[in-house]
């Protein structure tokens, strides 16, 4: 699992970056979610294959992962990497993420599909 932090980027550039990504013949599946604070997303890339860590921080760069949180993971052997907090707490308000779309595809040359994670179940 990679998990990504897109900061102070607009609907389509991420739509943009998400249809790049989706051209990966490794990934099965990207979870896009509002970040806490409004002001980017966290993506959440499934693959069908374990990838090392060598080339997750590689695919991280190149997917445009946030590069200050990129740095610290790559320098960082002691405590948790690739880390997106789900919650924030702004003027003692709690943010919570906000699931978005979920992009997926069943085997590596099938159609992608995409789910509104918004839609209310009946």
């Amino acid at each position: 699992m990679i998990r990504l932090d897109w900061d102070n980027i607009g609907r389509k550039t991420c739509k943009e970056r998400i249809d790049s990504i989706k051209g990966s013949k490794y990934v099965q599946s990207i979870e896009v979610r509002a970040s806490p604070s409004l002001d980017g997303y966290h993506v959440i890339i499934n693959t069908f294959y374990t990838i090392p860590k060598g080339v997750e921080h590689f695919l991280r760069k190149e997917w445009w992962d946030d590069l200050n949180r990129l740095v610290m993971d790559m320098l960082s052997y002691t405590r948790a990497r690739n880390v997106l907090f789900q919650s924030k707490i702004i003027n003692g308000i709690e943010l919570n993420e906000i699931p978005l779309y979920l992009y997926y595809r069943h085997k590596q040359n099938s159609k992608w599909l995409v789910e509104n994670l918004r839609k209310k179940k009946e």
